[in-house]
């Protein structure tokens, strides 16, 4: 059977299984599945479906999860694959079997020379607009690879049934990929004023222009009339990390962790202007018990910012804590207000939150913590959990909802996404039943 007619059976499978817990849905505890173990395939020291992914998920139209893992596949260079429900006639042949679940690995990184096609899919795959190609496609970035060994941005489509890939692209698996812009391809005074090394998630404005984060700054990658792609470093900063988030008005928010130990700042890019110009909006001092910034942040309607702290500030060991910034008119302009939302205890609620936040239509916020939990996780300090900050008004009341146990999965490093149903999916880094990570579902 394709893959393709897999898929349409698995949509139709998902959409039933939504119905159903619509119409059946009794009171219940928190359920955690193990939908797929990684490096369930594979020889010796090679996890041919790929191991420690680090997420977050795309959910794709067809009812499938699409993700990569920054390392193993062919290569040991990382994949981009995709899960979906197994259909009633199981996987198929050269689809891997997880628990109800299919796992396929769409593209093997490093599948060509000196691995111009890209190494280490560390970012996580995105659905845009397309507005300059077919619907359908993905797009990501790798942190190395490429034509200069610093990074590429890439895109990912299904290869024609009928044909080979098109041509200045590469096939490996069942997809095609092709290389958008090679990072480091304009150096003065041994610099990539282009940027280097590409890490987080990529976004699109309304003009179809693409933008993600370098080791070095924001980056804008720009369609051309030549049918190719111009990257400008359109913001240069120490060490942008996490990803970006647009308001409605097409402002770009991201973070950074400053220029001395222990500061960080969440920063906002203008586009409306040629000149792009930004400004930090608030900055996480040393002095404050809460965590340095860090995972991409998330806005709201009204223009709030959330995200989460992680780490050590100081010389001290935080567990970490979820914040949001609420923008202020006043006479000196727009300032931001900051209040912390949940503070972690490194107990049974976890600590150490690490992927931003994923807000829902109603003001809920939904994330994980890497570590911590509960007593059962026999895999260093804690495994982590799943949590809700349930909005009440002004306030949020903090809800566990889930505590991995290791064999369940454990460090999840990425927020999960949202089903209509209310069902959380995502990955882990580690734990399972080979202890390279997991695919994980969150039931009500």
């Amino acid at each position: 059977m394709q893959l393709t007619s897999l898929l349409r059976s698995a949509a139709t499978m998902a959409v039933l299984s939504v119905l159903s817990l619509l119409l059946f849905q009794t009171a219940q505890a928190q359920m955690e599945t193990a939908l797929y173990n990684f490096c369930s395939v594979g020889g010796v020291n090679l996890c041919l479906d790929g191991e420690y992914p680090i997420g977050p998920l795309a959910a794709g139209a067809d009812g499938a999860f699409y993700a990569t893992s920054d390392i193993g596949g062919t290569s040991g260079s990382g994949t981009a694959f995709t899960l979906f429900a197994e259909p009633s006639g199981g996987c198929g042949a050269g689809i891997n079997t997880g628990n109800g679940w299919c796992e396929f690995v769409i593209y093997n990184f490093c599948s060509v020379a000196n691995c111009a096609d890209g190494n280490e899919p560390s970012g996580s795959l995105s659905y845009l607009n397309a507005k300059f190609d077919r619907p359908g496609n993905l797009y990501g970035t790798t942190y190395s690879g490429g034509s200069h060994n610093a990074g590429v941005v890439f895109e990912l489509s299904s290869k024609p049934i009928l044909s080979a890939c098109p041509t200045g692209s590469n096939q490996s698996g069942g997809w095609c990929e092709t290389v958008l812009y090679n990072f480091c391809s304009f150096t003065v005074a041994d610099t990539c004023e282009d940027g280097n090394n590409p890490f987080g998630n990529l976004v699109e404005d309304s003009a179809g222009n693409l933008y993600g984060t370098v080791k070095n700054g924001v980056f804008q990658l720009s369609p051309n009339q030549q049918g190719g792609w111009d990257s400008e470093l359109i913001y240069v900063d120490n060490f942008v990390i996490g990803g970006l988030a647009f308001d409605s008005a097409d402002n770009l928010y991201g973070i950074d962790v400053g220029n001395l130990p222990g500061l960080g700042n969440v920063f906002k890019i203008s586009l409306s202007q040629a000149t792009f110009p930004h400004e930090n909006i608030f900055t996480f001092k040393a002095t404050s018990k809460n965590g340095i910034p860090n995972g991409p942040p998330a806005v709201d309607s009204a223009g709030n910012v959330y995200g989460t702290t992680f780490g050590t500030i100081g010389g001290d060991s935080l567990p970490g804590t979820v914040w949001k910034l609420t923008p202020v008119t006043g006479k000196k302009g727009v300032t931001y207000t900051k209040k912390i939302l949940h503070t972690f205890t490194g107990e049974k609620g976890g600590k150490n939150p690490g992927g931003g936040v994923l807000l829902d239509s109603f003001g809920n916020i939904y994330s994980t913590a890497a570590y911590g939990g509960g007593t059962e996780c026999q895999v260093g300090p804690g495994c982590g959990t799943v949590f809700e900050l349930e909005a009440s008004g002004d306030t949020y009341v903090y809800k566990l909802l889930w505590s991995f146990k290791g064999t369940d999965g454990a460090a999840p490093y990425s927020s999960p996404i949202l089903n209509s149903a209310g069902d959380l999916y995502g990955v882990t880094s580690g734990g399972g039943a080979n202890n390279l990570g997991t695919m994980y579902e969150v039931t009500p």
